[in-house]
């Protein structure tokens, strides 16, 4: 175990027997929930609901499948600035990460989470707004979504670099081609979807589809990105896909590629004529991939890089010597644990069951228990800086299609920590110090993208361990993780999951065992709502499906919703003055020609 390990479980621990004596003083037999017994396959008990509590005035909700026609269609993404107030503090802004899963100077190699690498070069049909995580027209400047299509008009006079020529609508045709490659790693999604590309002149096209398909206007824009529009004509000269010594594919955006040193950086420069969208303040970007965060610290700290990631133990260093931080504007990266258990012998015939339908992870008053345990706030201030927010539904918060005002009362009555009420709930279910409830805890050996992730594990362990749980770690890499779960070995376990996806990707990925690798409380109704989900391009509909997954998902405890993680940048003030994106996207690291520089 680590110094670092150990000094958070420490504080976890001391803690959390602060909140608890604190606690003790003024909790009654009221506090603790419900009466409920073991569930049943098909329809699950339904815990005492505490009366509707009054909330704010939700703030405005993005679209979960875009909008049928674009906003504001006319409008470029941003303002086009004709001069700058004056020089950058330095010419070349230097921004490090981990280095990518996947480094490529092809685009259609790029996988979603490592697509940052290409981004500042290439330009999507739509963006995402930073501040509301709206979509918003792009490279299309207009759209419609019917059943079966989708059909975009380009802008005039958007120009490739290099030289290139402009932007046209047999280029989107090609960028279609090139996401359904065999080379393309989602090649077979798109191909299931797409049945062929309509172009009806230089501006306009059609993509016609084989069936509804929710998400493939998602991901066409840059929310998840793959569909980065490039120069047919420079993709023709050169006749096949780039390798990682040859420059990538010419693209639109407000910078231009410069050069890649292979494991340590990927360089642009900003383009040499007035872009369409936005002017860069920096003259030149660099993303430098350093792996260890405690050589990304140091290198921020000497002035070698003006922005990056850090785990959070190393914040306060960081701000000791005079760091910022800025975070994403969009609630993205979350936490929680998922109940391995509950698995249907088949997703498509309920009336078939469970394949463990008699493990105690089927009484709601178990799941009950576990969460009450947790005391979210502690992990929060120990391991996050209290910088992370409490998820109180999984997947959902005030801005999301669907969100139920009352689900906050609900949380707080059957979810949130409480651990005499947790003591209760074990022993109405027939658990106690003679007879302890048992289970297994799945420790990974590494989080990615949550270096936070074994902490957050082992500090759990202890708080159920507090309340008279009997927890057995089983420590294991995902690859193993991911195996025995699509093998349904687990009957009895909890497991952390870290993720950021849209609303209607948590129903399917969380709420139904449609997903490849089964990993959620399978409740047959919620099956029967990603199904309904995905046959509908209509929003008010989603809107009614989301609200009722919700209303299931923490009414029957289905999963231990944690925290939801913002994506954290720290940066040099002396450089850079703000940076506004959203952290939600696919890749979280987005919208770089939004960095400003500082000013005197």
């Amino acid at each position: 175990m680590t110094k670092r390990l150990r000094f958070a479980i420490t504080l976890v621990l001391a803690l959390a027997t602060l909140v608890f004596v604190a606690a003790c003083g003024g909790s009654s037999s009221d506090d603790t929930a419900t009466t409920a017994t073991m569930t049943e396959p098909q329809s699950p008990q339904q815990p005492v609901q505490p009366a509707p509590a009054t909330a704010p005035d939700a703030p405005t909700r993005p679209s979960t499948i875009a909008p049928l026609v674009a906003p504001t269609a006319a409008a470029p993404t941003g303002s086009v600035e004709l001069a700058m107030p004056g020089p950058a503090p330095v010419e070349r802004l230097v921004i490090a990460m981990t280095a990518p899963t996947d480094e490529t100077n092809s685009a259609i190699s790029v996988g979603g989470t490592s697509g940052w690498q290409l981004g500042p070069m290439y330009e999507w049909t739509a963006s995402v707004d930073p501040e509301t995580g709206a979509y918003t027209p792009m490279l299309a400047e207009d759209w419609s979504i019917a059943e079966k299509s989708v059909t975009f008009t380009f802008r005039e006079g958007v120009q490739f670099h290099n030289g290139w020529g402009e932007l046209t609508a047999y280029d989107f045709e090609d960028s279609i081609r090139d996401a359904t490659h065999e080379d393309n790693t989602g090649a077979a999604q798109y191909q299931r979807a797409i049945e062929n590309v309509q172009v009806l002149n230089d501006r306009q096209a059609v993509v016609n589809l084989k069936t509804i398909n929710v998400t493939l206007f998602r991901n066409m824009s840059q929310f998840v990105g793959g569909f980065e529009l490039m120069s047919s004509k420079n993709f023709d000269e050169l006749g096949r896909y780039p390798n990682l010594d040859e420059p990538p594919v010419a693209g639109t955006g407000p910078y231009q590629f410069v050069e890649r040193s292979e494991g340590s950086y990927v360089r642009f420069k900003r383009v040499p004529y007035q872009h369409w969208r936005v002017t860069p303040e920096f003259e030149e970007l660099e993303l430098r991939f350093i792996s260890e965060e405690s050589t990304r610290l140091a290198a921020l700290l000497t002035d070698e890089v003006h922005i990056s990631p850090l785990a959070t133990d190393l914040h306060e260093t960081a701000f000791s010597k005079g760091m910022s931080s800025v975070k994403g504007t969009i609630p993205a990266k979350r936490i929680n644990f998922q109940y391995l258990c509950c698995f249907l012998e088949d997703r498509t015939m309920p009336e078939l069951g469970y394949v463990y339908p008699d493990v105690p992870m089927m009484d709601i008053r178990i799941r009950q228990a576990l969460s009450k345990a947790i005391d979210r706030n502690v992990i929060n201030q120990a391991l996050f800086n209290g910088g992370a927010d409490i998820m109180q539904v999984q997947g959902y918060n005030p801005r999301s299609d669907g969100w139920n005002p009352e689900w906050p009362a609900i949380f707080e009555a059957n979810f949130n920590y409480d651990p005499e009420g947790a003591k209760a709930l074990l022993a109405e279910a027939g658990y106690g110090p003679n007879n302890p409830y048992e289970m297994g805890m799945i420790l990974l050996s590494s989080y990615r993208g949550l270096p936070e992730g074994q902490d957050v594990v082992l500090a759990t362990v202890d708080m159920l361990q507090d309340v008279g749980v009997k927890v057995n770690i089983e420590s294991m890499d995902s690859s193993t993780q991911g195996t025995r779960a699509r093998n349904l070995e687990f009957d009895n376990h909890l497991n952390l999951r870290q993720t950021s996806s849209d609303l209607f990707t948590n129903v399917f990925i969380y709420g139904s065992q449609w997903g490849r690798t089964p990993g959620v409380f399978v409740i047959p109704r919620l099956n029967e709502l990603h199904l309904a989900a995905r046959a509908t391009l209509n929003q008010a509909e989603h809107t009614k499906i989301f609200r009722e997954v919700g209303d299931i998902m923490v009414n029957q405890n289905q999963a231990i919703p944690l925290l939801w993680i913002p994506t954290v940048m720290v940066y040099n003030p002396d450089i850079v003055g703000e940076w506004v994106f959203p952290g939600s996207m696919i890749a979280l690291y987005s919208h770089f020609d939004n960095v400003k520089a500082a000013r005197q």
